[in-house]
């Protein structure tokens, strides 16, 4: 879909994720003894991409709507080679999900990803450069700020944590201690 997908972080928050968590699940089935004998197994499965993916772009983006195509076949899939592995009848799959997510909300106090909370940070500290911010985890919407940039800039963690509290969209910023 035109994003970029050229290192880990990327790919986890994108379609493709989806077939490497199912890759991973339909190599283990083929080559471990599932099914094998009369013990039950269990095969625990948390298949994160539609999560990682709406948190990025969006309950209603696109690219939610690709990941979930794509987590349909990739489900097709590892039910067919479960069933292949242990004969049909013999294994019983339950389908949870940890959470929903509202659509945009239609008035001005917007939902705020991830990625316009890094801009918004460039935009106001690091212009030139948009180095400050090194990584956004949107699954604990953890900040990870480059110390030697922020050195750099003559910039301290306060700034940025009064800066973001003041954005009517954020309720509270905590910040590790920095030494």
């Amino acid at each position: 879909m035109g994003h970029d997908v050229t290192n880990p972080d990327a790919v986890s928050r994108s379609g493709l994720f989806t077939k490497f968590e199912a890759d991973a699940l339909v190599a283990m089935i083929e080559n471990e003894p599932v099914g094998a004998d009369d013990v039950t197994d269990l095969l625990l499965v948390n298949l994160k991409a539609p999560d990682f993916v709406g948190h990025q772009f969006g309950p209603d983006s696109p690219e939610l709507r690709e990941t979930l195509a794509e987590l349909d076949h990739q489900l097709a899939r590892m039910l067919e080679t479960l069933e292949k592995k242990v004969g049909p009848n013999r294994y019983v799959a339950v389908l949870t999900a940890d959470h929903g997510m509202p659509s945009e909300p239609k008035s001005p106090q917007k939902r705020h990803l991830n990625k316009e909370i890094v801009e918004l940070i460039h935009k106001k500290f690091d212009p030139d450069r948009a180095a400050l911010i090194s990584h956004y985890e949107s699954s604990n919407n953890q900040l990870f700020v480059d110390k030697n940039r922020l050195r750099e800039l003559g910039l301290k963690l306060s700034q940025i944590k009064d800066f973001l509290e003041a954005q009517p969209f954020i309720y509270a910023v905590y910040t590790m201690r920095m030494r």
